[in-house]
């Protein structure tokens, strides 16, 4: 996540495939940063810009679901105590648990006073009073209630919250990621391939890494709460998982609790606003609901491709597997494997947009907490903190996003687009559309080579907790035990 507020300006934090997806079908000069200030309202509101969302089973209790929502990028550690939450915002956790992407029940979060520490005050799960981007705050005793910075536990020991800083988990090389679309640098990692000559790209340091971690070093602000998972569990195992924060417009009769509060900001997977929203619509995005995203932004995503030939060049997904071999950008050190096998069969170009569309995190109840399932029923099975998802995204989106190459090159790819969605590497090899050179290695390489290959972990900054709620802790001021250096070669 790049510091100066402009640093994350680039790219949206990545849902898995929302990050790849960013990365190549986003307008470069409109990404920024995983989530973090995504739109032009959030920007001067940092207490209400969601970073990131997670949503996982306890790795030591899979009875237990653990919701994740984060705010305040870019905190600086020697700046803690300035780092608030809002008391005008109501922050929300939505599950739908019926499949049509509308909440059926919400976690309602807000706080009291500016100083630190703040009073917290969580209400719910429950179902809403009303849906949509319109809220109204429930009513009765607090499940849980206390001050900022510890672990509050209800009254029956089955619900637990914290809200505090804790280290930032997004992981990216987010300035070699700008550097490759402005044009300065062609790769993550520099190679010469056999098919397309010397790409300019980070050099491989002594410990075996290229990548940077733009985010390293800073913290923000959490709200994580862990309840029992049959508190949400519908009619099958699988639930839908966003969250939103909204703020107060309209007061109307019939005291506090009647406030209205209209949503200005909102998150599912990782990045798809970045990703996906021109200028003209990030805001709009996050002002509108799950339940619409179909109909409204499924023109923004590209075509997949699939086992059948779509343009006469044999454009399908076992050669475009052949395409990256020939690269040579699917072993290390050039690149990461392959994540599909060349047989994978997909006999729909909407695959991706089934994907990403509702934006809301998938998860199913069911399954071993540490089960990424990746592309079983969207791009992967919630999100734990440790998940690479860059790396998935990056992946999935070069073996499957369909690329339009130079006419006459016979490229699979190389036919006329006609009625396809693709992206422009029209021109060889620099590609008009310097997101399809940004996911070519696969990955960022900001992992050692021998942990590349493994999608569960993405090489954060600090060791996370083993225990709720789970993300490392926040990091120290400047010089004092256990500080991480802000990274030099950024």
């Amino acid at each position: 996540m790049l510091r100066s507020m402009d640093l994350h300006r680039a790219v949206n934090r990545v849902s898995l495939v929302v990050l790849v997806a960013s990365l190549m079908f986003g307008t470069s000069a409109s990404l920024r940063a995983a989530d973090h200030r995504d739109a032009p309202t959030v920007d001067g509101l940092p207490e209400g810009d969601i970073t990131d969302v997670f949503a996982f089973l306890d790795p030591n209790d899979a009875s237990k679901l653990v919701l994740v929502m984060n705010v305040n990028p870019f905190a600086v550690p020697g700046s803690s105590s300035t780092y608030r939450y809002s008391p005008d915002f109501l922050y929300q956790f939505k599950v739908d648990n019926t499949g049509d992407a509308i909440e059926d029940l919400v976690i309602q979060v807000q706080f009291t006073g500016t100083g630190v520490p703040q009073t917290v005050q969580v209400f719910g799960p429950a179902a809403p009073p009303i849906t949509g981007a319109r809220a109204v705050r429930l009513t009765g005793t607090p499940t849980v209630s206390g001050s900022t910075g510890q672990i509050l536990t209800d009254s029956s020991g089955q619900i637990q919250v914290f809200t505090g800083l804790r280290d930032d988990p997004f992981v990216f090389d987010f300035s070699q990621f700008t550097r490759i679309l402005n044009g300065s640098q062609d790769v993550f990692r520099a190679v010469t391939s056999p098919a397309l000559g010397a790409l300019r790209g980070r050099p491989v340091r002594a410990d075996g890494t290229s990548g940077v971690d733009t985010f390293g070093g800073f913290n923000l602000s959490t709200i994580a709460v862990e309840l029992p998972k049959a508190m949400v569990r519908g009619f099958s195992s699988r639930i839908n998982v966003w969250a939103t924060v909204s703020r107060p417009q309209v007061e109307v009769q019939g005291g506090a609790n009647s406030q209205i509060f209209v949503q200005f900001e909102r998150m599912g997977q990782q990045a798809f606003n970045t990703v996906f929203g021109t200028s003209a619509l990030k805001d709009t995005i996050n002002f509108t609901v799950p339940s619409d995203d179909v109909a409204n932004y499924s023109s923004l995503v590209p075509d997949a491709l699939t086992t059948t030939d779509n343009d006469g060049t044999g454009n399908t997904i076992a050669n475009r597997a052949v395409v990256l071999n020939t690269v040579g950008v699917t072993a290390l050190p050039n690149g990461a494997p392959l994540l599909l096998p060349s047989t994978f069969v997909n006999t729909s170009r909407d695959l991706l947009r089934i994907a990403l569309l509702p934006d809301v995190l998938r998860l199913d109840l069911d399954l071993e907490p540490a089960n990424l399932a990746l592309g079983q029923f969207g791009l992967q099975n919630g999100r734990r903190l440790g998940d690479d998802a860059v790396d998935i995204a990056l992946r999935l989106l070069r073996q499957l996003a369909d690329v339009k190459f130079p006419t006459g090159s016979g490229l699979p790819g190389s036919g006329p687009t006609a009625s396809r969605a693709a992206l422009d590497c029209s021109v060889l090899p620099s590609c008009p559309d310097r997101r399809v050179l940004i996911v070519l290695q696969g990955t960022d390489f900001i992992k050692p080579d021998s942990d590349v290959a493994d999608l569960t972990t993405s090489g954060n900054d600090r060791a996370f907790s083993t225990a709720f709620p789970f993300l490392a802790n926040p990091h120290p001021l400047p010089g004092d035990p256990g500080t991480v250096g802000f990274p030099v070669q950024q």
